[in-house]
């Protein structure tokens, strides 16, 4: 994805809108029981970009916890219709989450990692050909 590019993105009602400028710093599948509780899934797709390329339009609510790191996650949803829209973590201070299902277009999206995975249900098949951790890995380098 191009750092040109802008995406845009809601939540189901619309009431949230997102747009986003610049490419994502990490795109992941995270399998732990949170992610899987939060989407209803067997894992949520997550893209991360700086914070300050992130532009969030409309009143969203926050529900935080304590990850197993002891940092906190907070998932940030539209109080309307229930849609996860972005989270944060302690840990990471200028970098948003996104549901990359909160996107508009998602084409682009290619997971770099799977994380969680001793926590992926067995029905729920994702790639082997990339990394897969147990756990949260350590962030990545920091890039100059």
């Amino acid at each position: 994805m191009s750092d040109e590019k802008t995406l845009t993105g809601q939540c189901l009602c619309g009431a949230v809108k997102l747009t986003i400028k610049g490419a994502p710093l990490r795109m992941a599948q995270c399998h732990c029981k949170d992610c899987q509780r939060a989407s209803g899934g067997g894992h949520m797709a997550l893209a991360f970009f700086k914070s300050d390329d992130v532009t969030i339009a409309g009143e969203t609510k926050g529900y935080g916890v304590t990850a197993d790191s002891g940092n906190t996650n907070t998932r940030h949803f539209c109080p309307g219709c229930g849609s996860r829209v972005f989270g944060e973590n302690s840990a990471r201070a200028g970098i948003v989450g996104i549901p990359v299902g909160a996107i508009d277009q998602s084409g682009w999206f290619e997971p770099q990692a799977i994380v969680y995975a001793k926590d992926r249900a067995a029905w729920d098949k994702t790639s082997t050909d990339i990394p897969n951790f147990d756990t949260m890995p350590p962030p990545p380098p920091a890039s100059k």
